[in-house]
Formats: C-alpha cells, sequence, structure tokens
C-alpha cells in the first residue's frame, strides 16, 4: 500500500531513469530539474489557510485548515501562526544548495492528499568500504501542508548493493536541518542552505565510521546482544542491569529474530557478515525489506524521518561505534 497522492487521473509521483514507487507515477530517461519535477511530479498546486466554523457558524478561534485550491480537499488542522510554504518555495530551497537550474533531482513526489511533499538528489561523491559495492549520498528533502512536520533536510547514504538506507547522525547532527513553519521560514531557507553546504565534513566522517565499523570483528553472540540491547526501553534497560536479564514483548523479539535472520540469510550481507558494518546493514535492511508498516507514509516517517526504526538503527550504530 503505497499512499501516494492520486490527483486529475496521475499519482503525484516522478523519478528518473528508475521504476517508479510500486509502478505508479511518471518515470523520465533522465535526471531533473526542479521546473520538471514540479510539472511531472503533479507538484504544482497551491496550498492555502482557511478559518474554521462550527456546525452553528461558530468562528473557532487560533485554528485553521490547511487547503489545495485546485480540489479544495482539506489536507491538515493547524494553529494561527503556522505559515504555508508552498511547494515551489520548497524547491527553491533545494535549489539553493544544489544550484538554481541543476538538474540532479531524482525522485519527487507527494503522500496522502498532497499533505507531505518529498525530494531527492544524489550528491556526486561516492563511498567505498572495503571489498562492499559503493555507497552513494542523497540530500533529502521533506516538507509538509498538514502541520505533521517541520521541513526536513539531511543527508543520507545508500548501499548500492541492497538500496539500505544507512542514515547516522553524530553528535552535532550535521547531517539534519529542521525548519519550522513560521514567520519567519523563508529567511531561515538561507541560513539552512549555509549549514546543509557542510556536506563534505559530514561524509568525511561518515566514512570514517564506515570504515571502523567494517574492521570491527563481532561474534553473532555479541550481534545478537548489541541488537537486543539497542531496542530495550529505559525501564527494560534498567530491569537489565538490576537482574541481567529482561523479558521482552513479542513484537521486539520478533524484529530481534527478524534482524538476526536477515544478517545470516541476506546475500547482500555475505560480503561484511562478521564485522560491525554488517551488522548495522542488517538492521537498516530488516526495517526496509522485511518489517511490515501500514503504508509507505509511515514506512517513511519510521526509517527516514526519525521514527523508532530510525531511532532503533541509530542506537546500533552507537553501540557499535563504542564497542
Amino acid at each position: 500500500m503505497h499512499n501516494l497522492n492520486f490527483n486529475n487521473g496521475k499519482y503525484s509521483f516522478v523519478s528518473a531513469k528508475e521504476p517508479a514507487w510500486h509502478k505508479c507515477g511518471t518515470i523520465l530517461d533522465h535526471v531533473f530539474t526542479a521546473k520538471e519535477a514540479i510539472e511531472f511530479g503533479g507538484l504544482d498546486f497551491i496550498v492555502e489557510k482557511q478559518r474554521l466554523f462550527t456546525e452553528r457558524g461558530l468562528d473557532v478561534p487560533d485554528y485553521f485548515a490547511t487547503v489545495r485550491e485546485d480540489n479544495r480537499d482539506v489536507l491538515g488542522l493547524v494553529g494561527k501562526d503556522y505559515t504555508i510554504v508552498q511547494n515551489r518555495d520548497v524547491f527553491s530551497f533545494f535549489d539553493q544548495i544544489v544550484g538554481e537550474g541543476k538538474a540532479i533531482y531524482e525522485t519527487a513526489g507527494c503522500l496522502g492528499k498532497g499533505g507531505v511533499l518529498f525530494i531527492t538528489a544524489k550528491l556526486p561523491k561516492e563511498i567505498v568500504i572495503g571489498r562492499d559495492g559503493p555507497i552513494e549520498n542523497y540530500l533529502v528533502l521533506c516538507s509538509s501542508h498538514d502541520g505533521s512536520m517541520a521541513i526536513t533536510a539531511f543527508f543520507t547514504p545508500v548501499r548500492v548493493v541492497c538500496q539500505n538506507t544507512l542514515n547516522a547522525a553524530f553528535n552535532n547532527n550535521t547531517n539534519r536541518v529542521f525548519i519550522k513553519h513560521t514567520q519567519n521560514v523563508k529567511e531561515r531557507f538561507v541560513e539552512a542552505a549555509l549549514v546543509m553546504g557542510m556536506h563534505s565534513e559530514y561524509l568525511y566522517k561518515l566514512e570514517v565510521a564506515f570504515r571502523l565499523l567494517y574492521d570491527k570483528q563481532v561474534s553473532d553472540q555479541d550481534m545478537k546482544s548489541i541488537i537486543t540491547r539497542a531496542f530495550l526501553n529505559k525501564v527494560e534497560i534498567k530491569a537489565l542491569a538490576l537482574t541481567g536479564n529482561v523479558d521482552l514483548s513479542t513484537r521486539k523479539t520478533n524484529m530481534v529474530e527478524g534482524v538476526v535472520h536477515y544478517y545470516h540469510e541476506a546475500s547482500e550481507i555475505d560480503t561484511i557478515r562478521g564485522t560491525g558494518y554488517g551488522v548495522y546493514n542488517a538492521v537498516a535492511g530488516y526495517f526496509q525489506n522485511m518489517k511490515n508498516f501500514r503504508n509507505d507514509e509511515v514506512k517513511m516517517k519510521s526509517i527516514v524521518l526519525g521514527g523508532l526504526s530510525a531511532q532503533y538503527t541509530q542506537r546500533v550504530f552507537d553501540r557499535l561505534i563504542k564497542a
């Protein structure tokens, strides 16, 4: 279940060269510009704030509905200080980072009724770890018109052999920028573009960290222990410290077993099995390729936008780095 927006007889999604998401949307034979993304991705719509009223005509103070002008779909409920950032302005921000008019976009689209927008662009630098395939680096931007998230821009490496998104944050969180939908949001675009210009520093740190994980030998027993501990909450961690044992819920037991199975059976782990890098890839691969989510919007928020899957994967990364 993909949850891509469907409007005027087509899906709001465009992809370069590769088959489109669930074979929906438009496939172009080339990477594309912001202008093409808006046109072919069905993203050329305006969103406005409208006042809310009760059934008896009473004004609802301090709250507004966000509504698409083209089809009058209600996207969400927001406060009076919420500033709408139109799709074209989001692409404008992206262009400030990568260069206006450059054909570097690989995917773009929106989910639900159009309330969540996403864009990806491939960066020129690749990382090669040992005998493993190349790691491509992408700049991703997500925004919303439904009040569910701030404008979020971040770097993410993708291991090509299995298309695993290997999000990894460091102490200063150099790979991610959040911009709230407030009155000065457009002014903050310039500041954020400067911050995102520091991506070379992030990629350097990422390469050093991945090489460290690649060189770190991890036994099967240690692998399962690292994964299990990463899935524990504060109460479970305290219980483990006091008694040396903890009873996992069925859901968490299934996740641990799923990651262990993926680690031992997935062909893309063959060249890195027995290393910290292999463990990290197994966790990322499990959440992206095995775990069932309600739809792709839920999956995106869980894996890409800092949800539970991303948090669990980050904890494994942290534990492996410190081990």
